[in-house]
């Protein structure tokens, strides 16, 4: 099985240790929610170290099932000496451990800069229109209406939101002659440099330049969300995009078919050099992150299709790094014998790498545990983010006594995969026919 950990405080500011486990049942992969651990302190490294083992204690888990540990990269989760990721790795020492791939594609594309300032700058003027005052703002939607744009507001800002960077530029790119109209209405002296701002013809490429690239960050994001996700389905759209990239980059000084929104608004060489930097430093962050990932591509790939690879690849001693118990040499042998096989190569494309793994490759015992390992590890910390938003419906102003215990039983029953079957159980239960 593989962890999912993550950290955030409830309404009552108390911290929520959330943990996802991903599991081979014997015939399906399943992603369960595991617990709701409350930590009343502070949320080191070792305390949530010690509360996790506690857990496995006392329900009698074994910690060293544990395959992978996916965290969202902070200092209590990663720390070299400290942190719960090296504190766990001391009694499990073959833990595989991974930042979350989604967390790692965001800080990849964070700014910096003069594109900083400009973000910044659209933050303001939609801060000037949304939170000055409700009459503004209603003013603001009543032009919106008179003269039917496409949307009747502007978005808000939230940099702990994945999409909300590129959800707000596309909405500020959408409605801009409709902001210049409403600038031009007002008197007072920000709303006059913001129409400054607004009319400056460097300043506004740079914000058609982010809208565009910020959304191909949202498509990659939205990709990477899900369930069922195992960590080669995100790896794989990872590397998709990373060639996507070298496309954007060489588009970017040419005709800008993947930029429509840049390419309607002018722009000077200078703001056009700092577009191309931008996009270098993207590319070279995602080559960085992502080019010594821990578990080696030939090995991804071939579980997520066998027929592919060459039979000396991926190489027996990569994939022993990885699974300490594969037999090297019965291993390279299996791949041999199962990529002569016609009728399995068929099934392959038929069912799909979980279903082949776990239902017609018994005969090749090595590569299917080998494969079972890897498509049981979680490649992100996606289910205890939306975990949280559940926990913030379930426990919330009106709700705030709620104990930890119950927040644990409520998040359980909002979360879990499993339905119960109503017939069965009525048939289960005696009547009472004197009532």
């Amino acid at each position: 099985m593989s962890l999912a950990v993550d950290e955030s405080c409830d309404f009552t500011d108390t911290a929520q240790l959330s943990l996802f486990v991903r599991f081979y049942d014997g015939e399906i992969f399943k992603e369960e929610f595991l617990c709701l651990i409350p930590i009343e302190t502070y949320t080191t490294g070792e305390i949530v170290f010690e509360k996790v083992k506690g857990f496995f204690n006392q329900h009698g888990l074994d910690l060293q099932k544990v395959n992978l540990l996916v965290t969202d990269g902070a200092p209590s989760m990663t720390g070299k000496e400290k942190g719960f990721a090296s504190r766990l790795t001391v009694i499990h020492p073959s833990l595989n451990t991974l930042h979350c791939i989604i967390h790692q594609t965001i800080l990849c594309g964070k700014l910096s800069g003069e594109l900083k300032k400009t973000m910044d700058f659209v933050m303001r003027l939609v801060n000037y229109i949304r939170s000055t005052s409700s009459l503004q703002h209603r003013l603001f939607q009543a032009l919106l209406q008179d003269v039917s744009a496409e949307y009747n507001d502007l978005l808000l800002h939230s940099d702990v939101r994945w999409l909300s960077r590129g959800c707000v530029l596309g909405r500020f790119c959408a409605l801009q002659k409709e902001i210049i109209e409403f600038l031009s209405n007002q008197k007072t002296s920000k709303a006059v440099e913001l129409l400054q701002f607004m009319n400056d013809v460097p300043t506004m490429s740079r914000v058609a330049f982010l809208c565009d690239i910020t959304g191909h960050l949202n498509s990659l994001n939205l990709q990477l969300q899900g369930r069922a996700s195992s960590v080669g389905d995100l790896f794989e759209k990872v590397c998709a995009f990373q060639r996507k990239l070298e496309i954007f980059n060489t588009d970017l000084a040419g005709k800008m078919l993947h930029f429509p929104t840049l390419r309607v608004v002018a722009t000077d060489d200078t703001s056009m050099k700092m577009m191309q930097e931008f996009m270098n430093n993207l590319i070279k962050n995602f080559q960085m992150r992502f080019e010594n990932f821990k578990i080696p591509k030939d090995v991804l790939l071939f579980v997520r299709d066998p027929f592919v690879v060459c039979a000396d690849r991926p190489c027996p001693s990569e994939a022993k790094n990885i699974f300490h118990s594969i037999d090297e040499g019965a291993f390279q042998l299996e791949i041999v014998r199962l990529q002569s096989s016609d009728v399995l190569k068929a099934k392959f494309r038929e069912v799909g790498p979980c279903d082949f793994w776990t239902q017609y490759a018994d005969q090749f015992q090595n590569s299917q545990n080998l494969a079972v390992f890897l498509l049981t590890m979680f490649g992100s910390t996606y289910l205890c983010e939306s975990g949280f938003s559940s926990m913030n419906i379930i426990k919330n102003q009106h709700r705030s006594r709620l104990t930890n215990e119950h927040l644990h039983q409520c998040m359980g029953l909002a979360l879990t995969s499993y339905k119960p079957v109503f017939t069965k159980l009525a048939r289960e239960r005696r009547c009472h026919l004197s009532h």
